[in-house]
């Protein structure tokens, strides 16, 4: 089973746009059929993930890409 942030990064990696952590948890929430993420504890755990994720300026989340 993975674990909330692997959640987290799988949604942002799925995204086509910066999404803010009330639309990261909308679309776990409703992948899980019920209300098991909160934004503020999405939030948290990207604060926690600050070597793959980004904030932008208006407060929506994507992951970070790695220049090669």
């Amino acid at each position: 089973m993975p674990t909330p942030e692997e959640d987290i990064l799988r949604v942002l990696s799925e995204a086509s746009e910066p999404l803010y952590s009330s639309d990261i948890a909308a679309r776990l929430n409703h992948e899980l059929g019920e209300q098991a993420y909160w934004p503020m504890d999405v939030v948290k755990r990207m604060h926690g993930m600050a070597d793959q994720v980004i904030q932008s300026s208006d407060g929506r989340w994507t992951m970070k890409r790695r220049m090669l």
